[in-house]
């Protein structure tokens, strides 16, 4: 079995758990009743519909940022490959495979994005922590180098023996 100089799982920061969420929807909920039901005594009842579609507006806004924040980027570095696979909010998975002794991580400080952390082979780029703040793109960019100069070293001292 080959060892392994990084498992890493990377994901988006979540800023509501889905108690907050109810809390917030519920509260809005009431908000929107209580004025709802003051708008229908006074003989506007049309708001009271539009009320009800901004709430359902807000809901399935916050579902779908959900359904991104659940997707995650999993880094492999072993001597012999570098894998990495991307799975979206929705379950669609890309897959890469290359070779370590040709993999080279780029990073920019300056640039912002999906570009700024990158794994390069001669025909290839993969953009990863696309999700991530610039401190901790460069933490990771430092333990990604870190791990494939350490797979290297140890296929090279493989390869000498």
């Amino acid at each position: 079995m080959a060892t392994v100089y990084l498992d890493a799982v990377l994901e988006p920061p979540r800023s509501l758990s889905t108690r907050g969420l109810n809390r917030v929807m519920l509260i809005l909920g009431v908000f929107s009743a209580v004025f709802g039901l003051g708008f229908l005594l006074v003989g506007a009842w049309p708001v009271v519909g539009f009320l009800g579609v901004e709430i359902l507006a807000l809901w399935l806004v916050f579902r779908w940022s959900f359904r991104a924040q659940t997707a995650r980027t999993y880094v492999r570095v072993t001597a012999d490959e570098v894998d990495v696979r991307k799975v979206d909010g929705w379950g669609r998975e890309r897959r890469a495979s290359m070779a370590s002794h040709f993999t080279r991580v780029e990073f920019d400080r300056t640039a912002t994005g999906p570009n700024a952390l990158r794994l390069a082979t001669s025909r290839s780029v993969y953009p990863l922590g696309e999700f991530l703040t610039p401190r901790e793109r460069e933490t990771f960019a430092r333990r990604l180098m870190q791990a494939i100069s350490d797979a290297r070293h140890e296929r090279h001292t493989q390869d000498t023996t």
